[in-house]
């Protein structure tokens, strides 16, 4: 695996971080697909898709990340109408960067290769990509997680 796994503009982390926390406000979990194009295994990210504007209502009906297959398709739609893929996902967690068992067992993206970020406390206290995790799926239930030294090494900042 080389690193970094992630590039990404530190004003658009910065903004992804806030919408976040604003989205989730400290109580339910909130998340966003990571928008751009793949160079190789490195993923730059350009822009990214709040899950609240695909999935409003499960957004708003559950504490945490639900979709239903009419929202998955929305994402899809919006990244064919600006010309962009899916790179990663990034969801907060209440606690720690570590997944859930549900995380584990129901990937966003379920093609080997995918990158799925986790930032701890409902993205407050200005959480920086060493406090993230960074999980990327091997298929078949698979994973490989990274976190302090390894997670900051596998996001740059551009």
């Amino acid at each position: 695996m080389s690193l970094p796994l992630l590039e990404i503009h530190r004003r658009l982390y910065d903004s992804l971080i806030a919408d976040l926390a604003r989205s989730g406000r400290g109580v339910k979990e909130s998340g966003a697909f990571l928008l751009g194009a793949l160079d190789g295994q490195r993923r730059c990210v350009s822009s990214y898709l709040m899950y609240d504007k695909v999935a409003p209502l499960s957004s708003s009906q559950h504490a945490y990340v639900a979709f239903t297959a009419q929202e998955m398709a929305r994402a899809w739609e919006h990244c064919y109408a600006v010309g962009l893929q899916v790179v990663a996902d990034v969801h907060t967690h209440p606690f720690g960067p570590a997944q859930s068992v549900s995380d584990r067992a129901h990937p966003i993206v379920s093609v080997a290769g995918h990158v799925a970020l986790i930032v701890p406390n409902f993205a407050k206290g200005d959480p920086q990509p060493r406090d993230l995790g960074v999980h990327l799926f091997g298929g078949c239930g698979r994973w490989d997680s990274m976190f302090r030294e390894q997670a900051s090494q596998a996001i740059r900042f551009a």
